[in-house]
């Protein structure tokens, strides 16, 4: 039995945190959406999440500050989407310097919504396997 995988969606237009939750939810996956930076960095400390989705505006701090104060705390943060309606390549390059898989311009659809997910996800567990193969298991001493 496989588990679900959890989403984390950090976006202030309630309209839009619905319908990515929505979205998610209607394809297998547990989302839990926020309108604050500050409520989406408590929520992550609180639960494990595979994929962050996060506006690049928000109220509270931009997403890339999400990320800057994420990296600071735990380097093995999930895979993050950064959304925007003002995608530049310098906004492109900045995300993918903080650890962002992909930055998604406003207005997407549904199935680029999910393609990116599932990307993020399968990347992420293509690096936890690479990972794996590098440290071998402790062996006793005999």
């Amino acid at each position: 039995m496989s588990r679900t995988h959890q989403v984390l969606i950090i976006d202030d237009e309630p309209s839009v945190a619905d319908a990515l939750r929505l979205i998610l939810e209607e394809n297998g996956y547990q989302a839990v959406a926020v309108a604050t930076a500050r409520a989406g960095i408590e929520e992550y400390r609180r639960r494990h999440f595979d994929v962050m989705i996060i506006d690049h505006r928000l109220p509270d701090m931009s997403g890339l500050d999400v990320l800057r104060k994420l990296q600071k705390e735990d380097t093995a943060f999930p895979t993050v989407i950064l959304i925007t309606a003002y995608k530049t390549p310098q906004l492109v390059s900045e995300a993918a310097a903080l650890g962002a898989a992909e930055v998604l311009p406003k207005p997407f659809s549904p199935s680029t919504l999910l393609s990116a997910v599932v990307a993020a996800i399968s990347s992420r567990a293509s690096l936890n396997s690479s990972e794996a193969q590098k440290d071998p298991p402790l062996q006793s001493p005999t």
